[in-house]
């Protein structure tokens, strides 16, 4: 009803628009001699600068008394949006302009930017007068607007997802200018549970909106504003077991609600209905418990929630955890929401090679399961016109006493022929040798931690030397004169003086040194 009369008001003041017109310009013809003296930024908070319509002048797209000002709407149209039932149609002030005549103007916005505009506000720049005067859009109430049971619930979102219904605001919708969401997809957040912590409601629509934090991380990005009636509460299936006279039952709550444990603690003090902690202050909000009470509550409950799957924050109690469990009594039972242990994610470590201490020839090692190396080596002998490429694998496949494998044709080599071919053959499979290890039982996820967390690079070493300390080439074969092969292994050593901190589940290079090929004499 209240949006059909604006919208009458709004036609009808279509009807005056030549009157109010003809107003200005006069106005403008009996200050014809006024000039600006001022155009600045209004430098009061913003949430000062709320004001809401007075009906009494209009709104001009510049200061009226100046050439040219139009009418962009008129006084009997802003008395009607003054009474707008709907938020978005709050204003907000935000430039000042005086003139030669002593006269003071402010330039103003609509929430929704429908209207923009400078209006008559006044002869004291301190202040809104004339078409302007303060309002507030949004009116905080205490937690005492709820009922005891509100108060005491936990909630949950009704409604999840993208929805008008379903996010939460950083400030109640539409009640500060250019303030939105908190979050907006609230799909992620369908099993959280909140509890509420402050209460107010919009002057407009007089409906009650609550602030509500997500009671295992006050840090959410879900915290924020929401209408009352857009949360359920969430319903608590308490243990059938009845709370001794000197106990606190403590029943630690996964996220959903569902209980994990129940813990009893006491203490040689205790008394029924008596509070385990006190309020910082009288009048105060905020409770604490005795410093020695809570490491033992703390230790207890770390104890009884090892191996899980849940746990407390870092091992510690939250100061939302302290404040409700010294808010328990003796004789009752609270339940205590508890946070999933963050599933662990590998950085797999990519080891990497480089010669005495020479970061300036780096090779990667691969991984093989085979006995012997599988990388080719590559070499001539003798008179050869191209070279021959054979893996450490294939010569343990040959017959040293037959005519087509290596070993038999070195041995009939002669003179610097053979101790050429040697040199050749025994350096390329020793550097074919250097590129890979032998990863049977090699454990290159094994270095873990919470996804995005970061890692020293003292974490890595510690991590390495205890698990992959040195690494073992599979097996190539050395020649020799006699037409015999035997067969030798490179050991990769951790080069301790090159390994850098980094973010668990991004890889990272581990450096391992190796001794440079040195042919027989």
């Amino acid at each position: 009803m209240n949006k059909l009369r604006i919208k009458q008001a709004l036609l009808g003041s279509a009807a005056l628009l030549g009157m109010t017109v003809a107003f200005g310009v006069l106005n403008g013809q009996n200050a014809a001699a006024a000039k600006l003296t001022a155009n600045r930024p209004l430098a009061t908070p913003a949430n000062q600068r709320n004001v809401t319509f007075t009906g009494t002048h209009a709104l001009y797209t510049k200061v009226g008394t100046l050439k040219g000002a139009k009418v962009v709407a008129t006084r009997s149209a802003l008395a009607a949006l003054s009474q707008s039932p709907v938020s978005s149609d709050n204003v907000r002030a935000y430039r000042l302009a005086t003139t030669s005549t002593g006269a003071v103007y402010f330039k103003v916005v609509t929430f929704n930017h429908k209207y923009r505009g400078w209006i008559y506000g006044g002869r004291q720049s301190g202040s809104f007068n004339g078409g302007l005067k303060p309002y507030s859009t949004f009116t905080s109430q205490g937690l005492s607007a709820l009922t005891a049971a509100q108060q005491s619930a936990t909630y949950k979102i009704a409604a999840t997802g993208t929805g008008q219904d379903g996010v939460t605001y950083k400030q109640p919708a539409w009640t500060d200018y250019g303030v939105g969401k908190a979050i907006t997809d609230s799909t992620p957040y369908a099993n959280t549970t909140f509890k509420i912590d402050q209460v107010g409601k919009r002057t407009r629509e007089q409906d009650q909106w609550v602030h509500i934090v997500d009671s295992s991380n006050a840090n959410s990005p879900a915290n924020g504003w929401i209408l009352l009636s857009n949360l359920k509460q969430r319903a608590q299936t308490n243990p059938t077991t009845s709370a001794d006279a000197t106990v606190l039952k403590i029943n630690l709550a996964k996220p959903d609600g569902t209980f994990i444990k129940t813990i009893s603690w006491t203490k040689a003090t205790a008394v029924t209905g008596k509070t385990v902690g006190q309020a910082v202050a009288p009048q105060s909000s905020q409770w604490l418990l005795n410093p020695a009470d809570q490491t033992a509550l703390q230790d207890q409950i770390n104890a009884q929630l090892s191996g899980t799957g849940y746990q407390l924050n870092g091992g510690q109690l939250s100061a939302t955890q302290i404040d409700q469990l010294a808010r328990g009594t003796f004789g009752s039972q609270i339940n205590l929401q508890v946070a999933a242990v963050p599933a662990k994610v590998a950085s797999t470590i990519a080891p990497s090679t480089f010669i005495n201490n020479n970061l300036t020839d780096v090779g990667d090692l691969t991984g093989t399961t085979s006995e012997y190396g599988t990388n080719p080596a590559s070499f001539k002998i003798g008179d050869d016109e191209k070279k021959t490429d054979l893996t450490a694998t294939e010569i343990s496949q040959q017959d040293p006493t037959k005519p087509e494998s290596l070993a038999y044709r070195i041995k009939h080599l002669t003179g610097t022929a053979q101790s050429d071919a040697l040199v050749a053959v025994n350096g390329a499979f020793y550097n074919a040798a250097t590129q890979q290890f032998a990863s049977n039982g090699v454990n290159l996820d094994g270095f873990a931690g919470v996804k995005g967390a970061d890692f020293s690079g003292s974490d890595l070493q510690q991590y390495l030397k205890s698990n992959l300390n040195t690494l073992t080439s599979p097996k190539y074969p050395v020649f020799s004169a006699d037409g015999s092969v035997t067969y030798k292994t490179i050991t990769f050593k951790l080069a301790l003086g090159n390994i850098l901190g980094g973010t668990f589940g991004n890889p990272v290079i581990a450096f391992y040194t190796y001794d440079v090929y040195h042919p027989q004499a």
